[in-house]
């Protein structure tokens, strides 16, 4: 609808009215006919008239800018009823939790999502704290702002990336959310000011069907560690069989002393200590890893491995050689899947060498620098072939023939590490194939993040 010219018209129409009544009053006043005379002789006598004649167009002009001013103002009113309804509808529509709020961290803006999500209304969210809405206090920081996210020059370090954290129901229960905050500018009475907007997805699902996966391959690791199992365990019953059947002699003969006894006896408990060592071991590496991530020492992950899966290496003819330095720091994550890990590469490491003739060698390697720790498994098992290393790490692909591989294991791993902010990647050595890990080495910073 164009109002400036509908104004127009409107202006002048009134304009003529006006300059009617002017003519009427002037004839009227002089007691003269309106006849085209006397009109003419008004003029003459009262110059005054001829301004009014002027009312059409000016009135016209007028109202023709009037409407122009009130045409703009519908056009921007009308467009911002629409891009509110768009923005409505965006907000409303979305199946992840939107939360809008400025730079300190007050709610600007709370969508359908975040209600359902969160327990609470948008109306009685509105103008209030975000981090005391549903981010845990160990998420906050001295200032309150969540995970230093929410500065006013809007670099923080979870503006623009994927942070995984604890975030709090109405009713008190954590869940598990991905919190993505992206800073916009906007116009509000008259200057520019910064806006965050953030993105929320609970990835509870997803958290419990990774870690079913992750047990699923642990179990499927423990069934292939039987016969490792059961060599570790068959030493120390040999001792103590041993010590058990000299014992059981010497007290037939009647030539044992307390002393001899006391020696056996010990050398009992020693062995059978071991042997409730290794069974609590896998009873732990067999368990669900519910307990939050905690500061680990690599090196005690790779004696673990060992202590777990060496002998069986040690009865295929495998050689294994460990290079680690005398101090090394601790990495965040949980001990049990770390040693997950490592146990895939020396399984997949043994299976490579079965069958071959030439030596039988892993080298297990770790050093550092002041970011990052570096965890190495090299093997002389021939390599990768060229074109299965690209997807050595994609879930159920396996090259081991049907039953003896679940193509869970190195796809797990790529996970697990993935999770702990590190990576794992896979190329051929000289005479074999080499496994290198990254995790950054931890700080009180990556605790609280946790």
């Amino acid at each position: 609808m164009n109002y400036a010219y509908k104004y127009a018209v409107a202006g002048a129409l009134f304009g003529c009215l006006f300059l009617g009544a002017a003519w009427f009053l002037g004839l009227y006043s002089e007691s003269l006919r309106p006849t085209f005379s006397n009109i003419i002789q008004i003029h003459v006598e009262n110059p005054v008239i001829a301004i009014v004649d002027t009312a059409p167009l000016v009135l016209g002009l007028s109202f023709y800018y009037l409407g122009k001013a009130y045409q703009s103002l519908y056009v921007k009113n009308s467009e911002a009823l629409d891009n509110s309804a768009r923005f409505d509808a965006l907000m409303n529509s979305a199946f992840d939790a939107i939360i809008i709020t400025n730079f300190k961290g007050m709610v600007l803006d709370f969508n359908s999502a975040a209600e359902t999500m969160f327990g609470h209304a948008r109306q009685d969210v509105i103008g209030k704290q975000l981090s005391g809405l549903i981010i845990p206090s160990r998420y906050r920081g001295e200032d309150g702002q969540v995970l230093g996210a929410l500065p006013e020059a809007g670099e923080g370090r979870s503006i623009g990336q994927r942070v995984p954290i604890e975030a709090i129901h109405q009713d008190g229960h954590e869940f598990s959310v991905e919190i993505s905050i992206e800073k916009h500018s906007i116009s509000a009475d008259g200057f520019e000011k910064n806006a965050f907007v953030a993105f929320i997805h609970d990835i509870t699902v997803r958290k419990e069907t990774a870690a079913q996966i992750i047990q699923a391959s642990k179990l499927a690791t423990l069934g292939e560690m039987a016969t490792s199992v059961a060599h570790e365990l068959n030493q120390p019953l040999s001792v103590i069989r041993m010590a058990a059947e000299n014992s059981r002699r010497k007290m037939s003969s009647g030539s044992v002393s307390a002393e001899y006894l006391t020696d056996k006896l010990q050398r009992i408990e020693e062995q059978t200590e071991r042997a409730a060592s290794i069974i609590d071991h896998m009873r732990m590496f067999g368990r669900e890893a519910n307990e939050g991530p905690a500061l680990i020492d690599p090196r005690n992950v790779i004696a673990n491995v060992l202590d777990l899966i060496g002998e069986q290496l040690r009865l295929v003819g495998i050689e294994v050689v460990t290079e680690c330095p005398k101090d090394c720091p601790s990495i965040l994550g949980h001990t049990i899947q770390v040693e997950q890990v490592i146990l895939n590469l020396l399984t997949n490491a043994k299976d490579a060498m079965s069958v071959r003739e030439e030596t039988r060698k892993i080298i297990l390697r770790i050093f550092y620098d002041q970011e990052n720790v570096y965890i190495t498994c090299e093997d002389t098992g021939g390599g990768i072939a060229e074109n299965v290393l690209p997807r050595v790490f994609e879930p159920f692909y396996t090259t081991k023939e049907i039953g003896k591989g679940t193509g869970l294991g190195l796809s797990v791993s790529y996970g697990i590490i993935r999770d702990m902010k590190g990576s794992i990647t896979a190329e051929n050595s000289n005479d074999g194939a080499r496994f290198t890990i990254i995790l950054p080495v931890a700080s009180q910073e990556g605790l609280l993040e946790r």
